[in-house]
């Protein structure tokens, strides 16, 4: 039993460090529109480290260099043509930058890894006059600004900083670092806009209560399985099977914008000729006010023999070319082109006939 001065002394000890359990400082990602928060445990580069320096040929000419913009507050954000949910945020990023210019704010957007002559004419249609612009065709600026445990299935680092926005005090130290929110998507910015009002005029930050983090994303690869074999009922042809994870969509062969990434599947062998693909039926994705047009869960596309071709009489081997762009219904992933090598045995007979 505690005597009665040291019980007091207990208490008084449990009263100070439940006040300060009480006003400890509430972690970025347990705050409302912040579930994407970089947490320390996914390393550097992290909020309160300065920014990472990069010079870039600006899209309307001249050079866009994070450094040269030290005095002004900057809200950076990297994006992609072909990606539907960055597409949404354009206009948005448009009203913050008119919206805060007079507190100082410039915001910039990075493309990543886009060859000129798909992201300059998206860019003279859909980024306003304010918004600074840059492509980072190589993918090396963004893969600076990735934290190296933050999407650990990317190979590509580049991947993993794509739809990030962060916002940089003048002094060029990162304040606020969101990765993309799969669980919560925001296209106008809200829990930002109100951020950077914070900052850049004191407002006190709202009451909070936890969110949970939000889940880690696939790989590219990994959110498509691919797998060829011969057609069935048995032909001259080769069927080329597409699992998309579930919770993921593709694009289909004919996507409804033409920014965006349709699915292609392309055979090649020294001892087969092949007719265009047969892709399957789109099925309807409804996002941002829009229908896409996708394929989901299983579905197949067919590439049969070239008519009046011949048929091997021995397994042969067919490389195939397949490229997608896959999204869930939150975040886009960077599009792929994968090549599998496969032997496929063909029935003669069945294809002698068809001929």
């Amino acid at each position: 039993m505690l005597g009665p001065k040291l019980k007091a002394r207990w208490l008084l000890l449990l009263g100070l460090l439940g006040g300060c359990a009480a006003t400890r400082s509430i972690p970025v990602w347990e705050r409302p529109g912040f579930g994407g928060a970089v947490r320390p445990e996914m390393g550097d580069p992290q909020p309160g480290a300065s920014a990472p320096d990069f010079r870039l040929p600006a899209d309307r000419g001249g050079e866009l260099r994070l450094s040269a913009l030290r005095g002004q507050w900057v809200l950076l954000h990297f994006t992609a043509s072909w990606c539907p949910y960055c597409d949404s945020e354009i206009e948005h990023l448009g009203r913050l930058a008119d919206a805060f210019a007079a507190r100082n704010v410039r915001v910039v957007l990075i493309d990543v890894e886009e060859p000129a002559s798909a992201w300059l004419p998206y860019a003279k249609t859909h980024v306003a006059p304010r918004v600074l612009s840059a492509r980072d065709e190589t993918g090396a600026v963004a893969a600076r600004f990735a934290p190296p445990r933050a999407q650990p299935a990317f190979s590509d680092r580049a991947q993993a900083a794509l739809d990030a926005t962060l916002i940089i005090d003048p002094a060029g130290k990162i304040r606020l670092f969101l990765l993309p929110d799969t669980a919560h998507f925001d296209p106008k910015f809200e829990a930002v806009e109100a951020e950077l009002a914070r900052l850049t005029g004191d407002l006190a930050p709202a009451a909070t209560p936890p969110s949970a983090a939000p889940p880690q994303l696939l790989s590219p690869e990994q959110s498509v399985a691919v797998s060829l074999a011969p057609l069935e009922p048995a032909a001259c042809g080769v069927k080329v099977s597409l699992d998309v994870a579930p919770g993921y969509h593709i694009m289909s062969d004919q996507p409804s914008e033409p920014q965006f990434i349709a699915t292609r599947v392309l055979l090649e062998s020294r001892d087969v000729a092949f007719a265009p693909s047969r892709y399957p039926r789109a099925l309807p994705f409804a996002a941002l006010g829009k229908t896409l047009s996708t394929f989901q869960g299983k579905s197949a596309v067919s590439v049969p023999c070239q008519v009046g071709g011949s048929a091997p009489t021995s397994p042969t081997r067919v490389e195939a070319t397949v490229r997608y762009q896959a999204c869930t219904t939150t975040s886009c992933l960077f599009p792929v082109t994968r090549h599998f090598s496969e032997l496929i045995s063909f029935d003669v007979k069945t294809a002698e006939s068809s001929h």
